[in-house]
């Protein structure tokens, strides 16, 4: 009896939630089966590409034919500038929702295209100290996550271009970045959680609370945290200022002891706090 091919029968639309589930590699594999697998993995709305796939990467995303939920590219190897100018451009021409990039480029700035993506809801951006240079009317109406980790903001203008523009965000990362040319920062005031690893330029705490720190900030999380008097006093400052605070997560050096720990929650739990509610977490 001969052996009928009953799974390549099946709608696109099963086949393509079957390759949802591989990875993009394993998925492209797939168009050698037969003439009917050919283009299926082109109906595939997630493309994760890293290193061991870069050099196939041209052909799936140049033949992909609907629109794009999630574009994701990691790559810390050199990689050609113009190359990845055309992934993004072609990304964004698809209305990708949720775009990841992590390379390690060499004098690489952001390209402009990656700001009119209207669609996007998570931008998450790993430049290696690369600049980002954001255009005049950013239109981020949808974003709500934004990651940005070392790179280069280059003015006050262009930060603020950015993040006027997201009216609704709600989780801001900023990790590891170059800020020596920023005096200001003003974020949305819908923003619910943020993680800033800590910079000396921006040692100095302000005197007048932003407003997103009295009423909505509610979740915060300070690493690294070190038994001097400096750092002690910006925690007890968030304490004071953050009406809305639910929960200050405190993770200290690993050459901090138990003791030291103690005295830590201590200060802090003797402290003024606006937040009658917070809970403190030093670990």
């Amino acid at each position: 009896m001969e052996d009928v091919d009953r799974i390549s029968d099946l709608p696109d639309s099963i086949l393509t939630h079957i390759l949802s589930f591989l990875s993009t590699k394993e998925a492209v594999g797939t168009s050698i089966l037969s003439s009917r697998w050919r283009y299926i993995f082109t109906l595939v709305p997630n493309l994760h590409f890293d290193l061991s796939f870069i050099s196939f990467f041209d052909k799936p995303l140049s033949l992909h034919e609907t629109s794009l939920d999630r574009f994701h590219l990691k790559c810390r190897e050199m990689i050609h500038g113009p190359r990845v100018y055309s992934w993004i451009s072609t990304a964004v021409r698809r209305g990708v929702k949720h775009l990841d990039i992590s390379i390690s480029p060499d004098q690489f700035t952001s390209p402009g295209i990656m700001f009119t993506c209207r669609s996007l809801t998570t931008l998450k951006l790993d430049f290696t100290c690369s600049v980002l240079d954001v255009p005049r009317g950013v239109p981020f109406p949808n974003l709500k996550t934004l990651h940005l980790k070392s790179v280069e903001f280059l003015s006050d203008d262009t930060t603020k271009c950015l993040l006027s523009s997201c009216n609704n965000l709600e989780d801001l990362v900023i990790a590891h970045c170059n800020i020596e040319n920023l005096f200001n920062f003003t974020i949305s005031h819908h923003l619910l959680e943020i993680d800033y690893t800590f910079h000396e330029v921006l040692s100095k705490l302000p005197e007048k609370v932003a407003y997103c720190l009295l009423s909505k900030l509610k979740v915060m999380e300070i690493l690294g945290f070190r038994n001097d008097k400096d750092v002690i006093e910006k925690a007890k400052y968030i304490l004071k200022n953050v009406g809305a605070l639910q929960k200050l997560t405190i993770r200290t050096l690993s050459n901090i002891s138990k003791a030291k720990k103690l005295k830590i929650s201590e200060v802090l739990l003797g402290s003024p706090r606006e937040s009658k509610h917070c809970c403190i977490l030093i670990v």
